[in-house]
């Protein structure tokens, strides 16, 4: 097709309405994805955007739902979707987007995400200026074999037009002075794309196949020490970067005080909050450790989870970076000069992914709470109130035990918290500890109040496991939450197991929770319980024992080889009881822990929870100790 017969058929699309063109244009000396209102704004001579086409698929602003607080409880989910037409996609974007396809489809489909694919017809462009700091043709992303609708190459004053899907083909219909290619055709586009891809290569030691093993056996590089202390943890690389998926979720009321909306907003594990719990404890306090995150993620984590390395060598996150130490190139040739890592590196290929458009919208319950009625509350502790809860369906949460469910207070939140009561019922009961606006705002709820749920998500206590065996259970802190839905779970199964140890700890006598339940352990006799607490003031009346929990394994009689041992609370925890009880004998596979993270999504999609190349809120909470104890990051 001649440039003019193109520039008329973009027109065309633009009058008819139908869809949003969208297209590249001039901002300053820049280039950016934005609306076309002409066929003249379109500029098919660039190099590179500011921002990548993820922004029409994955919004820096989106809203997932609106609310009425004016009501009891009413949510509407998303509105529909408007059909697009995306104009020169140059081919490292499109492979960036079919990763984005398996990231956000093959697993819990994100009905969002899934909806603007299948509105949306990409029209590649094959580049015709190479910017100085892509490195695509070092990636294997310099072309791709589908994942586009139309895809363009320049030649002089034609366009020569590949046609990718039915729905390009369909699209190209409303052409004029369409013409059969010809061999020479073929043999100009050859050569554009061998070119562009011996210009888009900047000298990278090893190619994407190799990163998982360097970046692996480099994890404690003195290099990721170097970097991070000029690092101003702005977080440029990852909002720039068309494969950084992250995001946060936050609610929004209206001036009107009355309505609102929940929107999903652009994040980044560079930033120094990511990682931040509701206690306030940061898990990626250091820059380092977010700083070599960012890379682990793209190049060691995903690719053990989707078989792809996440990065497709556009350069952006070079060009954006004020102290210009994000570079990929750079950092995997700087880790690689420190750990001389013998690897054999295959051909790469270009990503075969984007086959999950098809997959069936995420069931609405995962994303969107349900309604649910706060049946009794009962004030715990300083700053902890336990919440009865029945969800307004009548039917069962279905949890079981360790597993968390996610809790809305509209106009204000949502926060993952667990399940605090035994499987069965109707009604199941969650513990709150004030230290935030969520929880706060659920503290200062009555009964007969509405309040959103989603879940249950996450792994659980293996009920059937340790069947027969004998079960230790160290509750430390706000620990005894999880752990108190699989204890009462035991004892109400008693015959089911061996001998029941439980040992429960605290700060101080006043923080020690569920009295009635602690009185019922106190009272069996087939129950070893003993209880203690950091300190206990001079008068204060307490009648068990001073010290850590850890202390109080020895003073109870354990089978190590047929006890399985089930420990939560705080991380600090963790690091003494462990050692604790591997020097008592208890072989490491028995130890079962639950660790705490920011569960944002609950369904392993926004990555606050990530540890190392875990998704906690998906393999977790509950982990076997042995899974666990050499990532870096778990303790």
């Amino acid at each position: 097709i001649g440039k003019n017969d193109f520039g008329a058929f973009i027109d065309k699309l633009i009058e008819e309405g139908e869809w949003e063109i969208k297209g590249v244009v001039a901002k300053g000396p820049k280039f950016v994805f934005d609306d076309l209102d002409s066929s003249m704004e379109l500029r098919l001579d660039y190099d590179q955007t500011l921002l990548p086409p993820k922004k029409y698929f994955l919004p820096q602003y989106e809203t997932m739902m609106t609310y009425d607080l004016s009501k009891p409880f009413e949510v509407q989910g998303m509105k529909e979707v408007s059909k697009r037409i995306i104009v020169g996609v140059h081919p490292y974007d499109i492979a960036a987007i079919k990763q984005m396809d398996d990231y956000f489809l093959k697993e819990d489909a994100d009905d969002a995400y899934l909806e603007r694919r299948k509105n949306t017809i990409i029209i590649g462009l094959e580049p015709t200026k190479v910017s100085e700091h892509a490195f695509f043709g070092d990636m294997g992303t310099d072309s791709v074999e589908d994942g586009y609708d139309l895809m363009l190459t320049l030649l002089g004053d034609e366009i020569a037009v590949e046609v990718g899907t039915p729905k390009g083909d369909a699209l190209l219909g409303k052409a004029d002075n369409i013409l059969d290619a010809e061999a020479h055709h073929n043999a100009e586009i050859s050569h554009i794309r061998e070119s562009n891809a011996e210009k888009a290569k900047r000298g990278l030691a090893v190619g994407p196949d190799g990163w998982p093993e360097i970046l692996k056996q480099g994890y404690g590089a003195e290099h990721w020490n170097k970097q991070a202390d000029k690092c101003m943890s702005c977080g440029s690389c990852t909002l720039v970067c068309p494969t950084c998926f992250c995001y946060d979720v936050n609610d929004d009321v209206h001036l009107d005080l009355t309505t609102g909306e929940r929107q999903r907003t652009w994040d980044g594990c560079m930033l120094h909050n990511f990682t931040a719990v509701g206690s306030g404890e940061v898990f990626r306090e250091h820059v380092v450790d977010r700083f070599r995150h960012r890379m682990n993620r793209k190049g060691s984590y995903i690719p053990e989870r989707f078989g792809f390395v996440a990065c497709v060598g556009c350069g952006r996150c070079v060009s954006q970076c004020p102290p210009d130490i994000a570079d990929p190139v750079q950092n995997i040739n700087a880790i690689n000069d420190e750990v001389h890592v013998p690897i054999m590196l295959k051909e790469v290929s270009p990503l075969n992914a984007g086959e999950g458009l098809e997959a069936p919208a995420v069931d609405e319950g995962i994303l969107i709470p349900e309604p649910a009625t706060i049946k009794r509350m009962e004030p715990m502790g300083k700053t902890e109130m336990l919440l009865e809860i029945e969800l307004d369906s009548g039917e069962a949460l279905g949890h079981t035990p360790g597993q968390f469910a996610e809790f809305s207070v509209m106009g204000v939140g949502e926060a993952p918290i667990s399940i605090s009561s035994a499987p069965g019922g109707s009604a199941f009961e969650i513990v709150v500890r004030k230290v935030g606006d969520v929880t706060g705002a659920m503290h200062a709820m009555k009964v007969g109040d509405k309040i959103g749920v989603r879940g249950p998500f996450g792994t659980t206590f293996d009920l059937e496991e340790v069947k027969g065996k004998d079960v230790l259970f160290i509750c430390a802190g706000l620990g005894v939450v999880p752990l108190r839905s699989m204890i009462n779970h035991v004892l109400n199964n008693r015959s089911d197991y061996g001998e029941v140890t439980v040992l429960y700890g605290c700060k101080e006598p006043c923080e020690m929770l569920f009295e009635a339940d602690v009185e019922k352990w106190d009272a069996r006799d087939d129950v070893q319980h003993l209880r203690t607490v950091d300190t206990c003031a001079e008068g204060e009346c307490w009648e068990g024992e001073v010290g850590v929990v850890g202390a109080l394994i020895p003073k109870v009689t354990i089978d190590p080889e047929n006890t399985y041992a089930f420990v939560v609370g705080p991380p600090i925890v963790y690091r003494f009881v462990n050692k604790d009880l591997l020097d008592a004998g208890i072989p490491e596979d028995h130890i079962i822990v639950s660790l705490e993270r920011r569960m944002k999504c609950g369904i392993g999609k926004c990555g606050h929870c990530q540890i190392n190349g875990i998704y906690v809120c998906k393999e977790g909470p509950v982990f076997n100790y042995k899974d666990v104890k050499d990532l870096p990051e778990a303790f």
